[in-house]
């Protein structure tokens, strides 16, 4: 189910979160409903007025625009989801018992001022720092105790950040509640996908999808972070949804129809702890964004949680 952004690597300020144009001219077409919010992150606002201000000096600040002088919808939308996902990161570790500290954020203030973008509003300087220190804490964040991850794992896969899938996929959606009938009266799932599926390596896979690990060994589980660069959105949020043990679906995508199943933590749970430990911070934090309770105004299109953007509809 593979098509084709984790989280920044330590190259100065991350910047690509806000990559805009100069002056504001969004596209013509959108209708702005004037909510007071831009957006809300688990309960927390992303006032409009924040987000135009934000807007407005990138298109003055000539160390910032890196365009044509015009900011459209597009832009827009990366702004905003660049606010969103610095309020999210920072919830994240603060729910983790390790909250931003000053001395955190006074460091990236410090990348700022070396890197000469010159005079930055207090609110645009703000959400910068955030970003980028959230982004700091989160690549040094250390693994919670395995105790921790299965309860995570028990309430939602994804919220580790692995995800530990099988699938059948089929061309019709009958067919799909088919094998969904056939599963709740005993049928292995392993056995549906050999007989139903139309992907080719379900015959031998029993529909298992494998990641692999650093040092190039399978695992069958996959990182939240593969599935967003490189697996179908539409399975992707179905995967995101679905609960241990619990088959999921119909779900459909470019390639089917699929019933999805994450496998029960005891049968995979080394190979959870070991993708988890690996890569932490970015793992445990990208299962917390994609579970998020984020909603955009529709002015500026739709919260994506299986590419963790913001999509026009």
């Amino acid at each position: 189910m593979r098509t084709t952004t984790p989280l920044g690597t330590r190259r100065g300020v991350v910047m690509s979160a806000f990559a805009v144009a100069g002056a504001l001219a969004l596209s013509s077409c959108a209708t702005f409903t004037r909510n007071s919010d831009a957006a809300v992150v688990n309960g927390r606002g992303i006032p409009i007025d924040r987000l135009e201000a934000f807007i407005d000096e990138f298109a003055t600040n000539q160390r910032l625009a890196l365009a044509d002088g015009v900011v459209q919808l597009d832009d827009a939308r990366n702004l905003l989801a660049g606010m969103i996902k610095a309020d999210a990161y920072a919830s994240f570790l603060r729910e983790q018992g390790s909250p931003l500290t000053d001395e955190q954020r006074d460091a990236v203030r410090e990348q700022l001022r070396s890197q000469n973008f010159g005079e930055l509003s207090e609110e645009v300087e703000a959400v910068i720092v955030e970003v980028n220190a959230a982004t700091e804490a989160i690549n040094d964040f250390k693994a919670p105790s395995a105790g921790e991850i299965e309860k995570l794992y028990a309430r939602r896969p994804s919220l580790t950040g692995a995800m530990c899938a099988s699938h059948v996929v089929v061309k019709k959606k009958e067919t799909a509640e088919r094998v969904l009938s056939l599963l709740a009266k005993g049928a292995k799932f392993a056995d549906m996908a050999k007989k139903y599926s139309t992907e080719p390596a379900a015959k031998t896979s029993g529909g298992a999808l494998e990641g692999r690990t650093e040092d190039g060994k399978t695992n069958p589980c996959v990182s939240i972070l593969d599935y967003q660069q490189n697996f179908d959105p539409a399975f992707t949020r179905g995967a995101i949804a679905a609960r241990a043990g619990v088959p999921y679906g119909p779900v459909q995508s470019s390639f089917g129809w699929h019933v999805i199943l994450l496998a029960p933590w005891a049968n995979v749970q080394d190979h959870v702890l070991s993708l988890v430990e690996a890569r932490p911070g970015p793992n445990l934090a990208t299962g917390w964004l994609a579970n998020a309770d984020i909603s955009v105004d529709p002015a500026y299109g739709r919260w994506d949680a299986a590419t963790g953007t913001i999509s026009a509809s």
